[in-house]
């Protein structure tokens, strides 16, 4: 297995997609991409993403206004069960515009606990990133960041044979949640929205290859705005009042 990236620096577009759609889309680009390696085939992996935000949803009015340079906070796990041994990631996603810029460090599951009781005990632990840190308990600390919202889906993921930095996602399945038993947030009972979609993520460096521009086409797919914090934040919450 290849070593985990933690550092992005990308294009990102977003499509509303038929999910008949994405049947047909999918075939069409396997005569030029590959599974990616924690795909491998069509059953997909598990996405379970749990966002943080300020008691008045800074981050959320910050993408529905449309903000330029904006941030999100949020922990990652590609399982629902977690033990001290699992490896959870911590995120901050920046976007300027469309580009976006991703930082990450892999967290034990037994600091993760730790971090539960007191999040700046992760500071006293050598392996991680104290750069990152820095940032990332500043971010919720100064904004009083709390657990808001679960958001967990099924990916199918693909990677271009002739360069390894395209890469075209698929998202089934979304569901939402409110966060509750700290040590169990990611294990609770979801709420499924969206059975008709998947949502196709465009990620790339540099042009997108022409021969996908052509399937964009075919089928007239258009960006969209698509937030699944946002839609999380709505079918748990309604929309908050402005901060």
């Amino acid at each position: 297995m290849t070593k985990t990236n933690l550092h992005f620096r990308r294009w990102e577009f977003k499509y509303r997609v038929p999910i008949g759609i994405a049947d047909r889309i999918i075939p069409q680009m396997l005569n030029y991409m590959d599974w990616d390696e924690y795909t491998q085939d069509d059953s997909g992996y598990e996405v379970n993403s749990l966002y943080l935000d300020s008691p008045r949803f800074k981050c959320y009015h910050e993408k529905l206004d449309g903000l330029q340079l904006r941030k999100k906070v949020r922990i990652r796990s590609y399982h629902k069960s977690i033990n001290a041994d699992s490896n959870l990631f911590f995120e901050l996603k920046r976007k300027s515009g469309d580009v976006i810029l991703k930082d990450r460090i892999v967290v034990k599951g037994e600091d993760y606990f730790g971090f539960l009781e007191d999040p700046f005990s992760l500071m006293k632990v050598e392996a991680y990133d104290k750069d990152f840190l820095n940032e990332y308990l500043y971010e919720i600390s100064y904004n009083l960041m709390k657990p808001v919202v679960l958001v967990t889906y099924l990916r199918k993921a693909f990677v271009s044979r002739f360069d390894k930095r395209f890469r075209v996602t698929f998202d089934y399945n979304l569901s939402f949640a409110k966060p509750a038993d700290p040590k169990s947030h990611f294990d609770v009972d979801y709420e499924r929205k969206y059975d008709d979609l998947a949502i196709m993520e465009v990620k790339f460096n540099g042009a997108m290859p022409k021969w996908f521009h052509d399937i964009i086409e075919m089928y007239g797919l258009r960006k969209d705005r698509f937030s699944k914090y946002c839609k999380g934040i709505e079918a748990q919450y309604g929309v908050p009042a402005c901060f």
